[in-house]
C-alpha cells in the first residue's frame, strides 16, 4: 500500500459517522439552549429582586423556562446516549454538562415551586384570627382581594390548611411582647413602620424568596385577666393568588421565637 492509500484509508477511518454527528451536533444544541434557558430563568428573578421589573413578571420569566429547560434535558440525554452508541460519538461532555444544567434547572424549579404550591392553599393572606382579623393601619395596605374565590372559599381553604396558625400567651406585659416583637422584626431584616397609630400592635413589611416579594406583617397583643398577653397575627403577600406557603411559616415561626423571647 503506498502512502496515499494509506492516507485516504485513515481519513477515511476517521471520519465521523452520521450518528456523531447528530449526537455531537444535539450536544451542542442542548449546551447553548441550557445556557439561555439559565440566563433568561436567573435574569427575570434578579432583575426582579432590585425592582427593575415587577416582581411577578420575573417569576414568569423564571417558570417560562420550565418546560424548554424539560426539553433540553431530554435533547441531552439522547446526545449521550447516541455519543455511547455510535462509533466514534466522543467528545460527550457538552452533552453531559448540558443535561446536569437543564435538569438541575427544572429540579429547582420543581423542588421550590411546583412542590410548594401544590401542598398549600391558593391564598395568601393569613392570621391567627379569622373573626377578627388585625387590621392594618400604620402600612399604607390595599384592600387584600381573595383572588378567583369568595370569602366563604378563602376561610375555608384557611381552616383547612392553617388550623394550627393560632394566638400564643405570653406570661408578659403587652408593651413588653411588643418591645420584644420590634427586635425580633429588626433581626429578621424586616422594615418595620416609622410611625405606628396605636399601642396595641406592631405594622413591618417582611420579605420572601430570592424576588423579595413584600409581605406585609401586623402583630397585635390583647391583655389577658391573669396579666399574661394574648398575640395575635397577620401577614398578606401584596402580589399572587397562592403564596406557597410563606405567610404561614412565617406567622409559626415568629410566634414561636417570640414565645421563647
Amino acid at each position: 500500500m503506498n502512502e496515499t492509500t494509506a492516507y485516504e484509508t485513515e481519513t477515511k477511518t476517521e471520519a465521523p459517522s452520521m450518528g456523531a454527528k447528530i449526537a455531537r451536533g444535539l450536544g451542542a444544541f442542548a449546551l447553548g439552549g441550557s445556557l439561555l434557558a439559565i440566563l433568561i430563568a436567573l435574569g427575570g428573578l434578579t432583575l426582579a429582586r432590585y425592582d427593575l421589573i415587577d416582581k411577578l413578571s420575573g417569576f414568569r420569566a423564571f417558570m417560562t423556562m420550565m418546560w424548554p429547560a424539560g426539553v433540553l434535558a431530554i435533547a441531552a440525554l439522547l446526545a449521550l446516549i447516541i455519543g455511547f452508541v455510535v462509533k466514534g460519538g466522543g467528545r460527550r461532555w457538552k452533552a453531559g454538562l448540558a443535561l446536569v444544567l437543564s435538569a438541575g434547572l427544572v429540579l429547582v424549579m420543581y423542588t421550590q415551586v411546583v412542590m410548594p404550591a401544590s401542598k398549600a392553599p391558593p391564598i395568601h393572606d393569613v392570621t391567627t384570627d379569622l373573626n377578627n382579623m388585625p387590621q392594618f393601619i400604620a402600612l399604607d395596605v390595599e384592600p387584600v382581594s381573595t383572588g378567583p374565590f369568595s370569602e366563604e372559599e378563602w376561610r375555608a381553604f384557611h381552616t383547612d390548611a392553617y388550623s394550627d396558625v393560632e394566638p400564643i400567651l405570653i406570661n408578659r406585659s403587652p408593651s413588653e411582647v411588643l418591645a420584644a416583637a420590634r427586635v425580633l422584626m429588626e433581626q429578621r431584616g424586616w422594615t418595620v413602620a416609622e410611625k405606628q397609630p396605636i399601642e396595641e400592635q406592631l405594622e413591618a413589611t417582611a420579605y420572601a424568596g430570592y424576588l423579595r416579594f413584600r409581605d406585609d406583617v401586623v402583630v397585635r397583643v390583647t391583655p389577658v385577666m391573669d396579666g399574661s398577653t394574648r398575640v395575635d397575627m397577620r401577614s398578606v403577600s401584596r402580589v399572587g393568588v397562592s403564596d406557597l406557603g410563606y405567610n404561614a411559616k412565617r406567622i409559626r415561626d415568629f410566634l414561636k421565637d417570640l414565645s421563647a423571647a
